[in-house]
């Protein structure tokens, strides 16, 4: 008979596509609190979704304007913010062939805080995470990375390039405050705080350790760098230098990944709508 402490963890997988509590129309964010509580963006239901770390639906709540309750609008990246309780989502309002993109913070249970507007050239999506070491907001922006404060100044912008793809797909920072972003097309980058390159590595192909459209990146607890890479079906990691270190999951077209306080793995799938829940034994080296 198995010990407690030996009792071998599953994934869990949540989710589908629909209307109703729990379901999707096309996930386009995850992020994970310190009191492991799951955050989905559901783009085209408009609202953003909360699950605990097993998986169960919490509550939910649209995406709206501070003083605008009646218009909900699409919800793109989702980070959550440092101060506890609260978080950032992109938002996006089609006003017929225009969009009006605005940063909104709402507090944990949907309750639009402040807002401030951006102009944002991705038709698609945008990503979002935060620089906790220095309570800042970063965004990926087709080619363009950028750092603002939470009062929506912007600090510095980097043009990361042109893509052959729908440009940066990820984005995160570690505990020095660098900025790292996948390019969706084959590689990985990271900044220093101030906004310059120090580091790029990934190749393009279906090989291990090779890349191909990778999405959502995060780091684990030890400062390893996860990437979803989208057309090859699989999660991969690598140290803070870039080196291929193994694969941690395979899944059919990872989209989104955050990693939940005490080491566990949460990643989309956009073919399915759903959204699977990797244990830390899974993820650790």
């Amino acid at each position: 008979m198995a010990k407690g402490g030996d009792v071998k963890q599953e994934k869990i997988t949540f989710g589908g596509k629909g209307t109703e509590p729990g379901k999707f129309q096309s996930i386009s964010g995850v992020a994970v609190s310190t009191d492991n509580e799951i955050f989905v963006t559901d783009e085209l239901n408009k609202r953003v979704q909360v699950f605990s770390m097993d998986g169960t639906f919490l509550r939910l709540f649209p995406t709206v304007l501070p003083g605008e309750r009646k218009t909900m609008l699409e919800p793109h990246g989702v980070a959550l913010d440092v101060a506890p309780g609260y978080l950032w989502v992109v938002v996006r309002r089609r006003i017929w062939f225009r969009y009006e993109d605005h940063i909104v913070q709402y507090n944990k249970n949907g309750r639009p805080i402040k807002k401030f507007d951006v102009s944002l050239k991705n038709q698609l999506y945008s990503v979002i995470a935060m620089d906790v070491r220095n309570n800042k907001i970063i965004v990926g922006d087709k080619s363009t990375i950028m750092l603002l404060d939470p009062n929506g100044s912007r600090l510095w912008t980097s043009e990361v390039g042109s893509f052959e793809s729908n440009g940066i797909s990820g984005v995160t920072s570690d505990k020095e405050g660098n900025v790292l972003l996948t390019d969706g097309y084959k590689s990985v980058y990271k900044y220093n705080p101030y906004g310059v390159k120090i580091l790029e590595f990934g190749t393009r192909g279906r090989g291990e350790g090779q890349l191909y459209s990778p999405r959502g990146i995060c780091l684990d607890t030890s400062g390893h760098i996860i990437v979803a890479s989208f057309h090859t079906h699989r999660v991969d990691m690598f140290t803070s230098q870039g080196k291929f270190v193994r694969t941690i999951a395979d899944i059919s077209h990872p989209e989104n990944v955050a990693m939940g306080p005490c080491g566990e793995l949460v990643v989309s799938s956009v073919f399915y709508n759903t959204v699977t829940i990797f244990p830390r034994q899974m993820v650790l080296p």
